[in-house]
């Protein structure tokens, strides 16, 4: 079979076309786990793809695009939107903005209220990049920033985030460091925070998680809580061992720097430090904070190249998903 449809997979599944329709657009009320397990499977099996011919005829005349992000608090989030206003303006393209509020079913009412609207093109921050909504949008109007699916299927745009903190590491490593811990939220499967603790234990060859340190999300910590416990007692158990933190982006050093506050411990003097991501209040420290900048804006500005590149090409295929790998700056301040 050249191409399967939504009928083909219909039957395989042994179910309606209604009930694959609603599987695809992520409505799963009236679908039981066993339905919803099983056409996932077809589905990642077919490679099934909606057809995009229609999209093609119109996405010429069409000149809006539908952006969803998946936390519109996050400082990450306002350079990207600014890099895709402006590419926006230079194409003569105007945004419909969404924000999904760390909500996976949120984000999935959010894209299908921004196919309604025949919107000629999407670009999304997501909260879960593997979700079944996915599978709805097409390689030739869609592209992804941030967070990569474990199965690509559009085209995502996002930093070296592995190697950028590798070499921040390896540079504490050869500043002596050698009790090093990787402080982030909950790993969740998410790819930035996955890549980047991959990053950290390359560096240092940890083969286990001791030295990773969870920090609980959207959670106000206050003296006495386990992540003040856990950074108590590695700092005051240090010895001769020169203890440094990594933190996987600005709230969890913030995080970080907050607790070791409470209990009366100074960076670079009792421990080490270092981040992703950089703002200017950071510069203010004093020392000033070591971090992995990543270009956000560069990230809004790709994307929407990208995807007006797309939206100008007639495809007879749907083309193969790539990752676009944004270059980081690595900046070395006297925190460790």
């Amino acid at each position: 079979m050249d191409k399967f449809t939504i009928k083909d997979i219909a039957k395989l599944g042994e179910v309606s076309t209604a009930t694959v329709s609603n599987f695809l657009n992520g409505n799963y009320t009236k679908m039981s786990v066993a339905t919803r397990d099983k056409l996932a499977g077809i589905i990642n099996k077919t490679d099934y793809h909606p057809s995009t011919t229609a999209r093609n005829l119109a996405k010429n005349e069409n000149k809006t695009i539908g952006v969803s992000v998946a936390d519109i608090t996050n400082p990450f989030t306002s350079p990207v939107i600014s890099g895709l206003s402006e590419r926006c303006e230079a194409y003569g393209y105007k945004m419909i903005f969404t924000n999904s509020n760390n909500d996976e079913q949120r984000e999935i009412e959010n894209i299908n209220r921004l196919r309604e609207e025949e919107v000629a093109g999407f670009i999304i921050d997501p909260v879960n990049p593997d979700s079944s909504i996915y599978n709805q949008l097409s390689n030739a109007y869609t592209v992804i920033v941030d967070r990569q699916a474990r199965r690509s299927v559009v085209d995502t745009v996002v930093t070296d985030n592995m190697n950028s903190v590798a070499t921040m590491v390896r540079k504490m490593v050869a500043k002596g460091y050698d009790d090093l811990y990787f402080v982030s939220w909950p790993l969740d499967g998410v790819s930035t925070r996955l890549n980047r603790y991959a990053g950290f234990k390359l560096a240092t060859k940890y083969l286990n998680d001791d030295h990773l340190i969870t920090v609980p999300y959207n959670t106000s910590l206050s003296q006495g809580s386990s992540f003040d416990a856990t950074l108590d007692h590695i700092l005051a158990n240090k010895g001769d061992k020169r203890v440094g933190f990594f933190a996987m982006n600005s709230r969890t050093l913030l995080q970080l720097l907050k607790a070791a506050q409470r209990l009366n411990y100074q960076y670079a003097e009792d421990f080490g430090v270092a981040t992703y991501e950089e703002f200017e209040w950071m510069q203010l420290m004093n020392p000033g904070i070591s971090c992995v900048r990543q270009d956000s804006f560069a990230i809004g500005c790709a994307a929407m190249d990208r995807l007006k590149e797309k939206l100008t090409t007639a495809f007879d295929n749907e083309p193969a998903p790539e990752v676009q790998l944004i270059p980081t700056e690595l900046v070395y301040r006297d925190s460790f």
